[in-house]
């Protein structure tokens, strides 16, 4: 049934078939006399508001269970239409919902979910809908938990779901259910074992090979009226709907079903777009007056302009008000793309092994969200971080954030024991080595082995690096004062661009500077951020280039008095140019460039800042003497005596190239280093280490057998049987062999070679599901941003997961035909309007 209540004639058809509802539900068509004689029975029955399927649930607005395999389905009430209409051809489908829209939870789990006759009558159906839609609940596992016997313990076995596809698994009872029993069965009689498949669960694995008494094959039944076949056929028959009942009142013709497409492609082709350009769907004033109905209606308007064909069937030539341009019909729309979305991803993981990144961070409206990626190794070897899902906690604890990734894996029947790498910040509830989130799951997964974001790393190694010398840390608050008194001001910003121009006009003319098409461009100071230090480098590489220009505007402001300047202003001013032109400002401005600049990869920053130790002083006191000669900074005599009065040296103790060389760029590089080498761990270095033996650089010219042996025993030890572990080495030998004429993951695929190497391809398809940074999950929150603004910040969680899900995964989403999903949102809900 649908939620929005028919007219009359329509409540007349509906009260019929709702008199009959086992029949109506297996598509079996009533003979006349009975319809007649119900019709009548129906029409002089008093007329009475029927409970919905929502109102059965307490509405709530945040939603928080114990339960995993949940899945969060936006279907919300609908005001019933008054009694008096009398046209049939109304439909319900676009109307707007009602403010007391609720959430409703479809529980996945079958031990833990309501009975479908525990639901209200009239919506059973629609319960029905939803639950084939998602499809029985099949969670594979490599290995399930033993029960029985201490003797002979047994355990349910996955290929089971393949002979007896009805079959369902639930993790909570570690029990097995029945899916068309579980949707059409009646309310247990009081039977022993009626309720086996339904209820209880069946557990007693022993009787499942059991030849002719296997207790499948005897809930199945030996003929074709048994319980089972009748509720697998009203499974079958629910599943077309074309052959209900409702369609032998009203048949809609192959012309009318073409135009209702139309009329629903074009809302999905219009929701598809928005979504891509993260645009709001909705207008501030959607009236027919309006000028500007807002994005939604305003690109079906568009679309229509272009096709006779779709103006003829849409907005005002629509029938009825089936126009499918409702809020809740664009949200419906969404959320089918989102799941298809999902889908995709999941078919995509398939039986591989991924591992989770995860990270926080608060929405516009300072809700909590939380980000899951996975990344994973598909079928072609290449690498792929998919962003899965978002979900709102209500804090972020360790064991609320696992509680929350655990629903979201059941829901897609991910293992948590096929989860090889987790990949987080810093944060103690992330990396907490007894509490922490990664200790958790390592609790339950051994081999989830957890490895702190390398960006993050680094990031906290500069951090503490820059801490422990005196001079460098004085020096990006400098820095910080100098690029903020200059762009705090509109004004200040502007004179800034003039003198860059004047520069630029000056060099040109002295034909010092290249000309051409996008070089030159003017630019600004950038603000270092205290979480991302690649802004530092940012900061001073543009300070660098700007060094003049930022020097003029500082000297302005200080002898500029007037109205709009303070003495507080003019002596900051005053301050910030001194400063600038300083010998000890300029020095370390040009250190804190290499040093930054070296950030960028683990290896990679241990050889730069080493060989910047050993060889990188004469260059960079070659560069700066040039860089103050050209600013007119006074350079000091590097065999004069320099007086340290924070030190308690005598005067004639150090010199100043003493100084600046040891006492600063040594220190602060040797402190560097010292950070890199504190700042990872043991287990995640050994693993790395061990990992560089399958590297392909130079012909693999690292490649250790004992290592890549070493690293499948002693770290994937449950990835690789005994046997396999003696195989990989004979495979290692053929494969160092031919080594030049392979590659990882993707050439082995591509050549063909992963049959022959197949230990080796499993090993390297291991090592590159370790995550290397949080990136992923940091661009899923620069696309909420983009999303869910301040002119959006009510915005629903679901609502939120759907957008930044087609959002971020656009790749998958355009893939998605626009017929797949009128098909779906036809077998979700009835509809009185015909789509097939």
């Amino acid at each position: 049934m649908a939620v929005g209540s028919p007219s009359p004639a329509g409540r007349e058809v509906a009260s019929v078939a709702g008199a009959v509802q086992p029949a109506e539900d297996a598509g079996v068509l009533v003979p006349q006399h009975q319809r007649d004689q119900l019709a009548k029975e129906t029409t002089a029955k008093p007329k009475r508001k029927m409970q919905t399927l929502f109102s059965f649930y307490k509405k709530t607005e945040g939603i928080t269970t114990d339960v995993q395999g949940q899945i969060n389905l936006a279907n919300q009430n609908q005001n019933r239409q008054s009694d008096s209409d009398e046209n049939v051809d109304v439909v319900q489908e676009d109307e707007p919902p009602s403010p007391n829209a609720s959430v409703l939870v479809v529980e996945r789990d079958p031990g833990l979910r309501r009975q479908i006759w525990e639901y209200p009558i009239d919506e059973q159906d629609e319960a029905r809908r939803i639950y084939i839609m998602h499809g029985p609940y099949q969670f594979l596992k490599d290995n399930y938990p033993l029960s029985g016997s201490k003797k002979h313990p047994r355990r349910f076995q996955a290929h089971w779901f393949k002979s007896f596809p009805w079959l369902e698994y639930s993790l909570a009872k570690d029990a097995a259910f029945c899916f068309p029993c579980y949707l059409f069965s009646k309310q247990p009689s009081g039977r022993a074992g009626s309720n086996a498949f339904t209820i209880k669960g069946f557990r007693s694995w022993k009787k499942v090979n059991d030849g002719t008494e296997c207790a499948f094959l005897s809930h199945m039944g030996s003929d074709a009226n048994s319980a089972h076949s009748y509720n697998v056929k009203c499974y079958d028959n629910l599943k077309k709907p074309s052959g209900h009942i409702r369609h032998v009142f009203k048949k809609q013709y192959p012309e009318d079903i073409r135009r209702n497409r139309l009329r629903l492609r074009v809302s999905i082709d219009a929701v598809r777009w928005l979504a891509f350009q993260a645009c709001a769907f909705r207008g501030h004033d959607e009236s027919a007056t309006s000028k500007n109905q807002g994005n939604f209606l305003e690109m079906v308007k568009l679309l229509a302009a272009y096709d006779d064909d779709v103006k003829a069937v849409v907005l005002g030539n629509a029938p009825g008000n089936a126009k499918y341009t409702s809020p809740k019909i664009q949200k419906e729309i969404l959320d089918m793309m989102a799941c298809n979305v999902q889908k995709a991803i999941r078919n995509e993981i398939g039986d591989a092994k991924f591992c989770l990144i995860v990270d926080e961070s608060r929405d516009e409206s300072r809700r909590e969200q939380m980000a899951l990626v996975v990344r994973f190794v598909d079928q072609e070897g290449f690498i792929r971080e998919r962003f899965l899902d978002i979900v709102h906690v209500h804090d972020t604890t360790s064991a609320t954030l696992k509680q929350e990734l655990c629903k979201v894996l059941a829901s897609h029947k991910l293992d948590v024991q096929n989860i090889r790498g987790q990949g987080y910040d810093g944060a103690s509830n992330m990396r907490g080595e007894w509490n922490g989130l990664q200790a958790k799951f390592v609790a339950e997964c051994p081999y989830a082995y957890y490895v702190h974001c390398f960006a993050h790393q680094l990031q906290l190694a500069l951090v503490a690096a820059s801490k422990e010398v005196p001079e460098v840390q004085n020096f990006f608050e400098h820095l910080a004062f100098v690029v903020n008194t200059v762009v705090s001001s509109s004004k200040r910003n502007d004179d800034l661009h003039a003198n860059q121009v004047a520069k630029m006009e000056f060099l040109i003319e002295l034909n010092e500077l290249e000309t051409g098409r996008g070089a030159n461009q003017i630019g600004t100071l950038k603000r270092p951020g205290d979480t991302r230090w690649s802004s530092h480098y940012g900061s001073v590489c543009s300070l660098i280039k700007l060094y003049k220009a930022t020097f003029l505007v500082l000297k302005d402001i200080a002898n500029t008095k007037g109205p709009g300047t303070s003495p507080s202003v003019r002596g900051k001013a005053a301050g910030a140019a001194k400063l600038m032109m300083t010998f000890d400002f300029v020095f370390i401005l040009h250190k804190s460039q290499d040093i930054v600049n070296a950030m960028d990869d683990v290896v990679t920053t241990k050889k730069l800042i080493q060989n910047l130790r050993d060889r990188g002083w004469d260059n960079l006191l070659s560069d700066v003497t040039s860089f103050c000669t050209t600013q007119g900074i006074i350079v000091p005599n590097m065999e004069d005596f320099y007086a340290d009065f924070i030190r308690s040296r005598a005067p004639n103790e150090t010199t100043v190239e003493h100084h600046y060389r040891y006492d600063i760029f040594i220190v602060a590089v040797d402190q560097q280093a010292q950070e890199l080498d504190c700042r990872f761990g043991e287990q995640a270095t050994k693993l790395l280490i061990l990992c560089t033996s399958l590297d392909p650089k130079n012909s693999f010219s690292s490649l250790n057998i004992d290592n890549v042996c070493s690293l499948a025993s002693k770290f994937y030890p449950a990835d690789f049987s005994e046997q396999e572990r003696n195989n990989l080495r004979c495979q290692l030998r053929h494969y160092e062999l031919h080594v030049h004429n392979t590659d990882l993951c993707r050439r082995l695929v591509e050549t063909e070679k992963t049959e022959d190497y197949h230990l080796i391809d499993r090993l390297i398809r291991l090592v590159l599901t370790l995550p290397v940074s949080t990136a992923t999950t940091e661009r899923a929150f620069s696309a909420m941003k983009l999303v869910k603004t301040r002119l959006r910040n009510k915005m629903e969680d679901g609502f939120l997961r759907d957008c930044m899900v087609i959002y971020i995964e656009r790749e998958i989403a355009i893939q998605i035909k626009t017929g797949s999903i009128i098909d779906d949102l036809y077998a979700k809900k009835k509809r009185k309007v015909r789509l097939k």
